[in-house]
């Protein structure tokens, strides 16, 4: 099973750990939202899927998942939902770069 087939098959209510380079986060999917990929006038549109994360301790994260079906291409975006410098809870990119993405009760799944 790949890393997208691993994305794909995540729904609400499912477990789910996130490696980044500096650190493992451990939650559970509460939302997703999901677009095929399309070819248009303009070229191919990668496919997207969108989980929403809430760890233990009440912190929410926004995983990005764009993907091709025919060409190699992936690309995974990490988002924390926090204050931003304006005062407001936004969506914050961490700088994280996202390892790998695993169902703990699936088991790893290159």
């Amino acid at each position: 099973m790949t890393n997208r087939d691993t994305v794909l098959a995540l729904a609400c209510a499912d477990p789910i750990q996130i490696c980044t380079d500096h650190r493992t986060l451990t939650g559970v999917v509460y939302q997703c939202e999901h677009h095929e990929p399309e070819l248009t006038c303009r070229g191919p549109v990668p496919g997207e899927h969108v989980l929403y994360v809430a760890t233990p301790t009440h912190d929410l994260y926004r995983l990005q998942y764009a993907y091709y079906n025919e060409i190699e291409h992936t690309k995974a975006t990490l988002e924390h939902y926090d204050l931003s410098p304006n005062g407001r809870y936004t969506w914050l990119r961490t700088g994280a770069r996202v390892e790998c993405i695993i169902n703990p009760t699936r088991g790893e799944q290159a």
